[in-house]
């Protein structure tokens, strides 16, 4: 991003102004130089290593686009549901490229991701493997699976004592016992869930807990191809000082060999897993809000309502009550900010605030703000609270040019599910109040257009 002499941001020679009058606000804005900039940067940190492999997590943005350059890039994609899977095939990923992994699988998604043939399906609990196993059975086909650990860590604030993912340390391996005990079962390795991770020490951890389990499965004639040791990079939020992943990759990997050759398994090779999400897709992306009103309150609090809100576009912020995002005065950055404002979301809820005590210059009707660092989870976790149509995201590369890759939602498509079963409505009936709510009024009121009845309306 740049400024220019007026005090706009810009992004990748596009103004902040131009993008909303384009496409108009609250929107996503994405750069696909760096996207594509941090997955090479994730892949180079582990090169030492032959066999490493990376996988995308669907899960923080399942936009297909985004899916398309993970896929360019060289990754793997691991899906967390049947309707993740169904995205990543129309993105193109092979079904050897996908990883189903959650923390509860139907027989129908067993059996689906088995029928359309995915790398694997992640155990999260001892009694999963008796339903793939039978679904194996059924199907008349081995499953391969991996055994998602706990490894019961303790290090500083991080834990994993309380997590809900994962078979616990202490009964691992009896799922291993159970799972090499089954017919239409095939063990090819272990993975962990990290979550939010800001001491590198974890995965060096992790990976001392589960290499005694691999050896142990190996023992038992089980082949163990892979050790996934998951995502959990940090991002950078509000400037804070984190832990970069090329402090810790000639440092891991060294680490790594040694407990392979220690625990027999070094001629095996297994293949090394990340899946990097956080770390490659939040700074890629960011939010334009409008200012709809600055009010002053009788505390002389300057409050700054937006059009984007904590539902709809930062919901991640409802749920990380210690997350805070930078809020840039988008089309104020050449003025001084001397005043402390509270930016808020434009929802009739009291919890919509999008950030607090951030340092602004006098804001205005119709000043932008951007919202930095939100490219990965806001988006897939948004919700449409007071119907209001969740926002679209465009992707701009470094040669400037624009693409439209999500629109903004349409009523019919929010309603469907009630209309469908209800039957309450005409599909006519929408259609009129659709058109009402997409009419210019700027060119309705300049004698452009005219009303339904044909008359032209009276100022």
């Amino acid at each position: 991003m740049k400024q220019d002499g007026n005090g706009e941001l810009y992004i990748h020679d596009h103004s902040v102004s131009e993008l909303a009058k384009k496409f108009g606000t609250p929107l996503y804005v994405y750069s696909e130089d760096e996207i594509r900039n941090r997955m090479r940067r994730i892949r180079s940190v582990f090169s030492g290593y032959r066999n490493v492999n990376f996988q995308y997590p669907c899960k923080i943005n399942s936009n297909l686009e985004v899916l398309r350059i993970a896929r360019e890039e060289g990754f793997d994609i691991d899906v967390s549901s049947p309707g993740e899977i169904i995205l990543a095939l129309l993105a193109d990923f092979e079904p050897q490229d996908i990883s189903f992994t959650n923390l509860y699988k139907s027989d129908q998604d067993i059996y689906f991701a088995a029928k359309l043939g995915v790398r694997y399906i992640t155990t999260d609990y001892i009694e999963e493997i008796d339903k793939i196993n039978a679904v194996g059975k059924s199907l008349g086909k081995v499953i391969d699976i991996m055994i998602r650990v706990n490894p019961l860590l303790q290090l500083g604030t991080y834990s994993t004592m309380a997590h809900k993912y994962g078979i616990p340390l202490n009964q691992a391996k009896d799922a291993i016992d159970s799972a090499t005990s089954k017919e239409y079962v095939n063990l090819k390795g272990f993975h962990f869930h990290g979550a939010y991770i800001s001491n590198q020490k974890v995965f060096f951890e992790a990976a001392k807990k589960i290499m005694p389990l691999a050896e142990y499965a190996k023992e038992l004639g089980n082949k163990i191809e892979i050790i996934d040791l998951g995502g959990g990079f940090p991002r950078e939020t509000m400037a804070k000082k984190i832990f970069q992943p090329e402090e810790m990759g000639e440092k891991f990997i060294k680490f790594f060999k040694h407990l392979l050759k220690k625990h027999n398994l070094e001629e095996d090779e297994p293949a090394l897993v990340f899946e990097p999400g956080k770390f490659m897709l939040a700074s890629a992306g960011v939010g334009i809000v409008n200012v709809i009103s600055n009010k002053v309150l009788p505390n002389n609090q300057c409050v700054a309502v937006t059009d984007g809100s904590t539902y709809g576009f930062v919901p991640d912020l409802l749920i990380d009550n210690g997350l805070q995002y930078d809020v840039m005065p988008a089309t104020k950055m050449d003025m001084p900010r001397l005043h402390d404002y509270i930016i808020a979301g434009l929802t009739c809820d009291a919890w919509d605030v999008i950030a607090k005590k951030r340092k602004m210059p006098k804001l205005e009707m119709n000043d932008l703000l951007m919202i930095m660092d939100i490219g990965a989870y806001s988006h897939v976790l948004a919700s449409n609270f007071n119907n209001i149509k969740r926002s679209p995201m465009i992707l701009i590369n470094k040669e400037g040019e624009l693409k439209m890759i999500r629109r903004r939602d349409r009523y019919s498509e929010m309603f469907a599910p009630e209309l469908d079963v209800l039957k309450v409505a005409d599909p006519n009936e929408l259609k009129k109040y659709y058109d009402i709510s997409r009419v210019s009024l700027q060119k309705l009121w300049s004698g452009e257009l005219k009303e339904s009845n044909g008359e032209t309306p009276q100022n």
